[in-house]
């Protein structure tokens, strides 16, 4: 069975991600990431900035899927530079030293044309990840919206007429990267945003 690192496994996206690959309707395992001791069960646990750890943890692995990145909570602290690009970088200098050629990064919608810093350190981060010689998949959706978030809803749906800023429910957004994860030919070296990425959800 084809196994995905999942960093950032304890986040909204990442526990939606871990749900749907243990429903077992994909090949796909998960070997999931964690800070810190009793986040996740079976979790390789390290500072996500440790090559080496990183390194280590992902052996074997056949795809990374890095879904780290600034929390809502913390967008006014703005440190982007270490959560967002930092960790993207050490991930993927991690996977090409343990041979893991496959790299799907959760983006945003907006970093094609990004204004302010957050998303700009998204563009970076994506122009990193683009330039690192692996395979990659980026996923731009706009509004992740489920349990917690229905005020994000409210505004994804105000504004839902444009693929591009239509709200994505996570569970759908867990889809999409298991998809991506099973359909290389279709995602590789592309960016997933409006409708490319919900034409994955067909």
């Amino acid at each position: 069975m084809p196994i995905a690192f999942v960093a950032g496994a304890t986040g909204y996206t990442g526990r939606a991600l871990l749900a749907e690959l243990a429903r077992g309707e994909s090949e796909w395992r998960a070997r999931p990431h964690a800070r810190a001791q009793g986040k996740v069960d079976g979790a390789v646990v390290c500072d996500p900035l440790d090559v080496a750890a990183l390194t280590d943890g992902m052996r074997g692995a056949d795809a990374v899927v890095q879904l780290i990145g600034t929390v809502r909570k913390r967008f006014d602290e703005g440190d982007y530079e270490k959560i967002d690009y930092g960790t993207t970088v050490a991930l993927g200098e991690a996977a090409r030293a343990a041979g893991v050629s496959r790299f799907l990064l959760l983006s945003s919608t907006g970093a094609g044309r990004p204004m302010g810093r957050y998303l700009k350190v998204k563009r970076r981060t994506e122009d990193w990840v683009r330039q690192s010689g692996l395979d990659w998949t980026i996923v731009r959706p706009s509004f992740i919206v489920g349990p917690g978030r229905r005020g994000a809803a409210m505004l994804g749906t105000l504004v839902g007429w444009s693929p591009k800023l239509r709200a994505i429910e996570v569970s759908e957004l867990a889809r999409v990267f298991v998809r991506a994860l099973e359909r290389p030919a279709q995602v590789s070296g592309k960016i997933l945003e409006g409708a490319s990425l919900w034409e994955l959800l067909r």
